[in-house]
């Protein structure tokens, strides 16, 4: 009889049942979604052996992170009866997909890409899964494959945990390892690229190399038969895949690939064709008859290899900084143990801002040209414009609109078509806001906030991040690149205030709700926190030596962070600054969030707060698969607003953390998932966030008063923007509100 629940999770059917452990698909009335609960089945309860084999595959998976690894969410005991809950995986698994009939080339490529990975990570860990077949290959609804089951997995002294098995043999004879076969207390992860190669040669020819009437002659074929030729039964394969085949189930581990990613990378290369040019090079000819020694095809990684500055970044927790404020409040639970970072555990972010190419043009080069003969008639209209500026000067204004001016108050609207109204309707205001900018297709645009008024205000469709109004509210600041650029509000002129020599792009950057300081973030790791009124004195070809003698206080300009900045956020009142860095742990980069007090110039500000990775591990859903916060706002005192990254474009849960109370729950003002871009009001009583159904649809942008949130009858109000205005869930939309003057 199934159960009804276990521990908090509601049971709705058994999935599936194993040789030590039965799967019910549960849900979770917390986080409101489903799972996979397994469990141990009671009449196994009075074997010690396989209890204590249980209670190690709970404890491998959880020393055990990576996206394509199945992620577990809890564990515990229920009435004496030990159960793991992990992802639901709705997919399916390769076993099913299989009985449909051949899995396509270069979809098995793409699944040995993503899996390889996940297996070193294993493999680094002293985990070798023991069990690789289909039935443990699983797909989520997007069609991503997962590893799962380390239920077989053992763990080498260095982790110790060694002898916790009596060497008796573990797996399935379809796709075990000749040294598994015989019981070898050796095996290591080359055993699992013996089980991946069976695993490849059943997709590509639709049935296991060796089949016999008993488990102890298929064995025995893995001992002493060779490959068969996998042409028998798919002839239009590339002929060098019979090589990957019998290099991946070599007899003995030495003549094997002696890794995952070196048996991906080959398999890769017989598809794209660099194995042909490979044997050419050597003076081989492809032959239809495999070689008497299988020849291993192994293709150099083309990813460069990590600066030394990344690989020394430690995946522990920094040095505590001086002065660091002790606090009770959301405490982390205990970071994994940790293995020395791969050389080339460099992210996608990090890559992308290695040296430039220089075969491209430098953006702040400037051709000499030569004055036609009507030059002088420009030289007239210069000079009045001269003559304007000047004038504006002697009155207190600034041509450039980059001091803060908050008497400056723009009375007229924006209208359609870019002109001042001089006597429009006052704007909708809400929590002290009355214009809103964004990003579409990489362009700005502003509206009213109900969506009126709406305007483009960029057309070069050029890749922008970082908006923010200026203090004056007559401009939008954005960072395109490595440059700091304002487009005006009415004129529409892009100008370019600097741009830093040497980066590849400005990785942070935010005002000061009272327009007094900026906090920009370069190099990956260095944040300088300068006065506003400053930047004027930049020059348009700046370099990063030109702001510390800008800065009021010599060490946060810079302030070494020694983790990936990634994004900042100002508090209300004070010097305090939020900021998302990307912290590597266990080889992965890891999104993190700390809150510093710049307050007192010092050699490192105080530490306020700080919610770890192990935190998110537990609290945002998505964290497991990609361990990053794609968009996180801060209503500058107690409370963050954040979601993590469960479909396209970093759409997932909308996640509030209030500091003060060390609590977190999860809203949902349209319905479970999806959101993004949430951006707080400049006081803090509405939210503004764009919702995309989970299954797909419309992309809208809403705003709703927060005291609403999650309450029955809550208003949220969507932008009257025109139907399908957003058409790409890939770009973030990056809402900023101008405080209304």
């Amino acid at each position: 009889m199934e159960p009804k629940h276990i521990g908090r999770y509601d049971i709705k059917s058994m999935i599936g049942q194993g040789g030590m452990s039965t799967v019910y698909l549960g849900y979770d009335p917390r986080s409101l979604r489903e799972v996979a609960i397994k469990v141990l089945p009671p009449y196994y309860l009075h074997a010690p052996k396989f209890r204590e084999r249980f209670e190690r595959e709970a404890l491998t998976i959880a020393l055990l992170e990576h996206p394509a690894i199945v992620p577990v969410y809890d564990m515990g005991e229920d009435d004496g009866q030990p159960y793991i809950v992990m992802r639901y995986m709705s997919g399916g698994s390769l076993a099913e997909k299989l009985k449909k009939g051949l899995i396509p080339l270069r979809e098995c490529v793409d699944m040995y890409l993503r899996l390889a990975p996940a297996l070193e990570t294993a493999h680094a860990r002293g985990v070798t899964h023991r069990d690789v077949k289909p039935d443990n290959l699983l797909f989520d609804k997007y069609d991503n494959v997962f590893l799962s089951d380390f239920g077989l997995a053992r763990l080498r002294e260095t982790i110790g945990f060694a002898n916790i098995s009596d060497g008796s043999i573990m797996g399935t004879p379809a796709y075990m390892s000749p040294e598994q076969i015989q019981g070898d207390r050796q095996i290591d992860g080359r055993s699992d690229i013996y089980s991946m190669g069976v695993v490849l040669y059943h997709m590509l020819s639709g049935k296991v190399p060796f089949e016999g009437t008993t488990a102890a002659s298929v064995m025995m074929m893995h001992l002493i038969n060779p490959v068969p030729q996998i042409y028998e039964h798919n002839n239009t394969l590339p002929i060098a895949i019979q090589t990957v085949l019998e290099t991946a189930m070599a007899k003995n581990p030495k003549d094997r690939y002696q890794s995952a990613g070196e048996f991906a990378r080959a398999f890769q290369a017989v598809i794209t064709g660099v194995h042909k040019k490979i044997s050419i090079q050597n003076g081989t000819s492809t032959s239809t008859k495999p070689p008497e020694k299988p020849a291993r095809v192994s293709i150099p990684s083309t990813k460069p290899a990590a600066p030394t500055s990344q690989r020394n970044i430690p995946s522990a927790r920094p040095a505590q900084p001086v002065g660091r404020k002790p606090s009770a409040r959301l405490k982390a639970s205990k970071e994994r143990a940790t293995i020395p970072p791969r050389q080339d555990a460099i992210p996608p972010k990090v890559e992308a801002r290695l040296a430039p190419s220089s075969s491209q043009p430098d953006p702040l080069q400037r051709p000499h040209r030569t004055l036609p003969w009507w030059s002088w008639f420009l030289g007239v209209v210069v000079i009045l414009v001269l003559s304007l500026t000047f004038y504006q000067l002697s009155i207190g204004g600034f041509p450039f609109s980059l001091l803060p001016a908050s008497n400056l108050t723009p009375d007229s609207t924006l209208s359609q078509n870019g002109s001042v109204g001089a006597s429009s309707p006052s704007p909708l205001t809400l929590g002290k806001a009355d214009k809103l900018a964004f990003l579409n297709v990489s362009n700005i645009w502003v509206s009213n906030l109900d969506g009126s008024d709406l305007v483009q205000l960029t057309t070069d469709g050029e890749k922008k991040s970082h908006l923010h109004w200026s203090p004056d509210g007559l401009s939008v600041i954005f960072t395109s690149m490595n440059c700091l650029n304002k487009v005006d509000l009415t004129t529409k002129q892009v100008i370019t205030l600097s741009c830093f020599s040497g980066i590849a792009s400005i990785d942070a950057f935010d005002i000061s709700p009272d327009g007094q300081n900026v906090a920009i973030g370069l190099a990956q790791t260095d944040l300088y926190i300068l006065p506003y009124s400053q930047l004027i004195y930049l020059r348009q070809n700046s370099s990063t030596e030109d702001l510390p003698p800008l800065a009021q206080c010599s060490y946060f300009a810079p302030y070494h962070t020694g983790d990936v900045l990634k994004a900042v956020r100002w508090s209300l009142t004070d010097h305090r600054l939020a900021v998302v860095f990307s912290k590597l742990v266990d080889g992965l980069y890891r999104d993190k969030i700390s809150i510093l007090d710049f307050t007192q110039c010092a050699a490192s500000p105080l530490l306020v707060e700080e919610l770890q990775p192990s935190y998110f591990l537990f609290t945002l859903r998505g964290y497991f698969d990609h361990p990053e916060i794609s968009s996180f706002a801060w209503n500058g005192n107690d409370q963050l607003l954040l979601n993590g990254y469960i479909k396209d474009g970093g759409f997932g849960d909308l996640e509030l953390i209030s500091l003060d109370q060390s609590q977190s729950q999860s809203i949902a003002p349209n319905g479970p998932c999806c959101y993004r871009d949430a951006h707080w009001s400049p006081d803090g009583s509405y939210l503004f966030y764009s919702f995309q159904p989970e299954a797909g649809g419309e992309i809208s942008l809403y705003y709703a008063p927060y005291s609403e949130l999650n309450q029955p009858g809550g208003v949220m109000t969507a932008l009257a923007l025109p139907p399908g205005f957003f058409t790409s869930s890939l770009e973030s939309l990056q809402p900023t509100l101008r405080t209304a003057h």
